[in-house]
């Protein structure tokens, strides 16, 4: 649990860091979310296929049949977080892929690892240019092998989530709708 005083120095700190100041750093960190893709702007990242997206797009927009602004606002939400849903369920079977693609360590190699200060504990090799596996080893990378598989069940649990309350929100809006009628 925290101290007060550690809380005060905790929100003094964080009033310092303000963000990029140039425009370099700026454009920068406004590719952040472009590493994996679960918090893109885009909806189609390179490595994905546009028409399968567009298909995949008409086929829930045609289902969803909004009527009015506000749902097909709502509709394109759906998609997109449908589409970020379906990607990350690649990127977690890629990530237990990379993450296996060596040899598995023993029980007593793991308690040397664990004993080694971290500069000292090897990582995974991951390195193997296998291109089915791009997106699992830009996951594994990004979150530094430290609990990947847990930083994307969260993604995922998020991504659920925001869709859930996507669809009861357009449902709620076509409940409505039909009441005035």
């Amino acid at each position: 649990m925290s101290t007060e005083s550690k809380i005060l120095a905790n929100r003094l700190n964080a009033s310092k860091s303000t963000g990029p100041k140039t425009p370099h750093g700026k454009a920068l960190v406004s590719k952040n979310a472009l590493k994996h893709g679960f918090t893109a702007i885009a909806d189609v990242i390179r490595s994905e296929n546009l028409p399968e997206f567009e298909l995949f797009r008409d086929s829930v927009l045609s289902e969803l049949a909004p009527q009015t602004p506000v749902e097909t606002v709502l509709a394109q939400r759906v998609v997109s977080l449908s589409w970020r849903l379906k990607r990350i369920s690649i990127i977690q079977n890629q990530a237990i892929d990379a993450l296996n693609k060596g040899n598995a360590p023993t029980p007593l190699q793991k308690l040397i690892q664990s004993r080694l200060p971290l500069s000292m504990q090897s990582q995974p090799d991951i390195s193997d240019e296998d291109p089915s596996l791009a997106l699992g080893r830009l996951a594994v990378k990004d979150f530094s092998n430290g609990r990947v598989l847990e930083r994307l069940l969260m993604y995922e649990r998020r991504i659920e989530n925001s869709l859930y309350k996507t669809l009861l929100e357009l449902q709620r809006l076509n409940l409505l709708k039909s009441m005035k009628s």
